[in-house]
């Protein structure tokens, strides 16, 4: 077995290396395998630190030097687990264990390199020429139960709706225990996320505010959009371009999630959503945050203590709904959908995170559908809102921190020129969220089913998407206290102070009527 200083000195300068595993008191190998030309699979434990137990995949390499070096997205790492995924091949580990390449059937005569240029990932990916088409190889770093996209993709092949599954290969424990997933082949589909055509639309739409900051008036004033109707005008008019892809996307989705649920669910009935338990969890987590958002440094008190009110009254209303109203199925879902994680020429999705794989799966009835819809939504929040403090604050000359804080009081102490341009840039980015909200989050895609604000206001499943909502928020918020983002904070903070209302219906549908 490799020392464990070797293994602590590769990690320890690891670029890919979160935070939380670099401050670890040192890093252990547990297990190891030759994958041959002169590579080795590593399998490593974290020890001390708020990361301990963590288990970590380390491919490696002996340089010129003598030193390891990772070897994860060389040519030698990547051809080698190729071949063995074509092969159907096994390698057994130094302590008895096994790594097990699955592949489904396809050959793999010609392997070579591709260029690509991968950026930040917390995983490891390459660009193959696999026989002619081009794969990527992902490799992951972090290993964990969790890690369930290489089976995901290969019960879903061929669907239309996820990439090609070429193979993987997973690592299992000396005693058969749980495997887990290393890593996948699958085909490369080209294109990019919706974010792309969305964010060349919205920031298209800043010049048309008005030719002149100076002259900007508040929402609903006499400005070149013809006041707050007019705006709308504009806006509704400017996204008309996307309508048809936003509406083919909807669709999209929605075979998805059907494909998963004949696939995964093997034809069973769905399970009903544990809402007690969900709803029990998040006023857990709603008071823990509470507590931990008291004298919160860089967020305005007053913001915080309206969001934080918002949120109670938000759960009451939700433990009120649901005694009034039925079951609500769950259902199979992609799991943490990101507008990236969307392509849309042609519709792909990819990154998939489902919770549960089958019925006999922990996880499986604590998801649904509406799960997917509720993230794109909240992705649409965080990026409008992005979106418009960049823009104001480039047109007042200032950071754009300080427009996204001002953002949650309306500019209150402002001057009255510099407040206008906040409110107007604001306004014009929440108008657009809510027109693209309608057509890629509606059950038909039409902007007249959807198109207010909050998660599915009046739709029979309302309380359902709520709940979701606010775990989905509570989550986001959590992250962005611990890592001490008081800018994307804020932005959850001026989404929270909008909850806690009644909605305008009834709530005495259900989804199963």
């Amino acid at each position: 077995m490799t020392s464990d200083t070797q293994l602590h000195e590769l990690l320890r300068g690891a670029a890919w290396l979160p935070e939380d595993v670099r401050r670890a008191d040192r890093y252990t190998p547990i297990d190891e395998a030759p994958l041959g030309s002169g590579t080795t699979l590593f399998l490593v434990s974290v020890v001390g630190g708020p990361a301990h137990g963590r288990l970590l995949f380390a491919p490696a390499h002996t340089d010129a030097t003598g030193c390891l070096a990772d070897a994860q997205g060389s040519e030698a790492f990547d051809l080698a687990c190729v071949r063995l995924m074509a092969a159907g091949g096994r390698i057994p580990t130094a302590r008895g264990g096994h790594v097990e390449f699955r592949g489904g059937g396809a050959a793999a005569h010609a392997v070579s390199p591709l260029p690509f240029a991968q950026g930040w990932s917390s995983n490891s990916l390459s660009l193959l020429d696999i026989d002619g088409r081009p794969h990527l190889h992902k490799a992951y770093r972090t290993l964990g139960a969790e890690v369930r996209e290489p089976e995901l993709l290969r019960l879903m092949n061929g669907s239309g709706h996820t990439p090609r599954w070429f193979g993987d290969y997973d690592y299992v424990p000396p005693g058969g225990a749980e495997r887990l997933a290393l890593g996948v082949v699958y085909a490369y589909t080209p294109g990019s996320g919706i974010d792309t055509p969305l964010r060349a639309n919205l920031r298209a739409l800043w010049p048309r505010l008005t030719g002149d900051a100076t002259g900007t008036q508040e929402p609903g004033g006499t400005d070149d959009t013809g006041g707050s109707g007019g705006l709308d005008g504009l806006v509704r008019g400017h996204l008309a371009p996307l309508a048809d892809p936003l509406r083919t996307a909807r669709s999209f989705l929605g075979g998805f999630h059907e494909e998963l649920r004949t696939r995964l669910g093997r034809g069973t009935p769905p399970p009903d959503y544990p809402v007690e338990r969900a709803l029990r969890a998040a006023e857990e987590r709603y008071h823990a945050l509470a507590e931990r958002a008291r004298g919160r440094v860089g967020l305005p008190p007053a913001a915080v203590e309206k969001a934080f009110g918002s949120l109670a009254s938000e759960i009451e209303l939700l433990r009120t709904a649901f005694d009034t109203t039925g079951t609500y199925p769950a259902g199979p879902c992609h799991g943490d959908l990101h507008l990236s994680h969307l392509l849309w020429d042609p519709p792909r999705l990819i990154d998939i995170s489902t919770p549960g794989t089958g019925p006999d799966e922990p996880g499986w009835d604590e998801q649904s559908p509406l799960q997917d819809l509720v993230a794109l939504g909240r992705a649409l929040e965080y990026f409008s809102a992005d979106e418009a403090a960049y823009e104001s604050a480039r047109l007042l000359g200032v950071d754009s921190t300080e427009t996204m804080l001002a953002s949650l009081d309306g500019g209150a102490g402002m001057p009255p020129r510099e407040r206008s341009v906040l409110l107007l840039v604001f306004e014009a980015a929440d108008r657009w969220r809510r027109h693209v909200a309608a057509l890629l989050l509606a059950r038909d895609g039409s902007e007249e089913s959807g198109g207010s604000d909050g998660p599915g206001r009046g739709l029979p499943d309302e309380p359902l998407r709520r709940l979701l909502y606010l775990r989905r928020l509570l989550h986001e918020l959590d992250y962005n206290f611990a890592h001490a983002r008081p800018y994307h904070a804020a932005i959850d903070l001026r989404h929270a102070m909008a909850l806690g209302h009644p909605s305008p219906l009834p709530l005495t549908l259900t989804t199963r009527t």
